[in-house]
């Protein structure tokens, strides 16, 4: 029997970040990894997509399989999200997987560029309710392109959108010398394990040097402060969601997802 969740929250506070581990059984992380690999080449366009030059982002929306943008409501990854951010709040967008297989000699880059992953840009009320989980699909070690987190630096940029200067820093994406900043960490872990991270923390993946891919889906979430608040997110769903994943969805996870209510 797999153990309970648990969240450390006193880190969450703090840091801006957990890792929460066993969200995903071995069996399921290995089903996911496969499919993700079948999917999503390797730094290019997906398959049938010549010459094609979309944001990265907007091809995996627009080519993952709903078996991995499902993975963001899986029961114990839900169970996590609850403790964080508690019971009410909805599923943000179909959940984007991302593989990083080692770079060819020479074409390593090890210039990292820590950025936020702003809900918004510039920045709204209610961004700061945003939270994004970085789901494991195999162990990531020191080296295989983990992901690099500033601990508490969503204080920081909280704190920094009184600013003008800084705000627009922030907004450029230009954290190289930003004042304040923490020292990065390497987030490790194994797999089927979660980094859940807050929306506004300052963060980076590192280049992968080992012959191991890093294969992760990332996935995304918002709170709210009641029902009623909840409703009126849910009533936009449907444009947060690629059809052909809605057309898999079960009940519960529509409910997750706002369609329930989506106009």
């Amino acid at each position: 029997m797999p153990q309970p969740v648990k969240v450390d929250l006193e880190q969450w506070e703090r840091d801006g970040f957990v890792i929460v581990p066993d969200i995903l059984s071995p069996d399921e992380a290995a089903v996911a990894a496969r499919i993700l690999e079948e999917r999503l080449p390797a730094d290019g366009p997906p398959p049938g997509l010549p010459d094609v030059h979309n944001g990265r982002k907007t091809l995996i929306r627009e080519h993952t399989d709903p078996r991995l943008s499902n993975l963001a409501g899986h029961p114990r990854l839900i169970e996590a999200v609850e403790q964080i951010m508690g019971p009410c709040f909805l599923i943000q967008g179909t959940a984007a997987p991302v593989i990083t297989y080692k770079s060819p000699p020479g074409e390593e880059n090890f210039d990292l560029g820590y950025h936020v992953d702003w809900p918004h840009n510039p920045s709204e009320p209610g961004d700061e309710r945003c939270m994004n989980c970085c789901l494991h699909l195999g162990t990531v070690e020191s080296g295989g392109g983990a992901l690099m987190v500033r601990p508490g630096s969503h204080r920081l940029v909280a704190e920094n959108l009184n600013d003008p200067v800084l705000k627009q820093r922030m907004f450029d994406q230009d954290f190289d010398g930003f004042p304040g900043l923490s020292e990065p960490i390497e987030a490790c872990v194994t797999s089927g394990s979660g980094v859940f991270f807050h929306a506004f923390l300052v963060h980076d993946r590192s280049e992968n040097v080992l012959d191991v891919p890093r294969r992760v889906v990332f996935t995304h979430y918002r709170s709210f402060d009641g029902n009623q608040q909840r409703s009126e997110w849910a009533a936009t769903a449907s444009q947060r969601f690629v059809d052909h994943q809605i057309e898999t969805m079960d009940d519960r996870l529509k409910h997750l997802c706002g369609l329930d209510e989506s106009r």
